[in-house]
């Protein structure tokens, strides 16, 4: 049987407070690994993901850092690795959305989301690369969005920048993959984030509209991709995208 344990594995989330990375930051836990719950600024949120998987057996611990500020993504990687270790699972999850017709939208708002949804998986991949490549081992996972992919109205920066994100796994995984080091993009598609159960449960038919399973879905359902992905189970797995939405969206 393959090994889907994570057990010595030091794995980031970033944007891990809340919904779908603090799902993605239980669930690496869940599976034995030491994880790293990062926000841009709210100590408070971070906190409580850390305090439940410590109180749950795990071991965690939290840092705020903007992932859009270089400097700031460089010293969040010397606290982990002073704390914990380096890091050899890091899940990009952190993201920024916003609302602007493209004829009004200042570069100061177009540089801002793509500061966080495109900078911020580059500048972490590329400080957990080193880790990765002395360890032969790592995953690196980003998460984007089903807009990126439909498209969405007034959410130029936001399509561009995950599209971009999408272009950086692509990159990378042929790049990494004879380090050992493997590199995947998730996109989930409409999530109910006030619900953590994925059982039995029926979404309100016009949220759910347009999804073929008749529901939407639950953060933990990528927390669970997000495991198998950073598993030895997939390790044949690289460069892939995998489409998490109830086949609202189907390639």
């Amino acid at each position: 049987m393959t090994n889907t344990s994570l057990s010595g594995r030091i794995a980031l989330v970033t944007g891990s407070g809340r919904n779908i990375g603090r799902a993605t930051a239980l669930e690496l836990a869940d599976k034995g690994a030491s994880i790293v719950v990062n926000s841009r600024e709210n100590r408070a949120e971070c906190d409580s993901v850390r305090d439940e998987i410590n109180s749950a057996g795990g071991k965690a611990i939290s840092v705020t850092a903007d992932v859009g500020v270089e400097e700031e993504v460089n010293d969040m990687f010397a606290q982990i690795e002073s704390s914990l270790g380096k890091v050899t699972i890091l899940v990009n999850n952190a993201g920024l959305r916003a609302s602007d017709r493209i004829s009004d939208m200042s570069t100061d708002q177009w540089r801002r989301v793509l500061a966080v949804n495109l900078d911020g998986p580059f500048f972490c991949s590329r400080a957990a690369i080193p880790g990765m490549e002395e360890a032969g081992w790592g995953r690196i996972i980003n998460v984007s969005g089903l807009n990126a992919f439909s498209g969405r109205s007034e959410w130029a920066h936001v399509c561009a920048s995950k599209m971009g994100a999408l272009g950086l796994t692509r990159a990378m995984a042929p790049e990494l993959a004879e380090k050992g080091i493997l590199v995947n993009h998730i996109v989930p598609g409409a999530f109910d984030t006030s619900r953590s159960i994925t059982t039995g449960l029926r979404s309100n038919p016009v949220e759910s509209e347009g999804v073929p399973v008749g529901r939407l879905g639950i953060p933990s359902e990528i927390g669970s991709t997000v495991a198998f992905l950073a598993s030895d189970a997939a390790s044949y797995i690289t460069g892939q995208t995998i489409h998490v939405n109830g086949g609202a969206l189907r390639y």
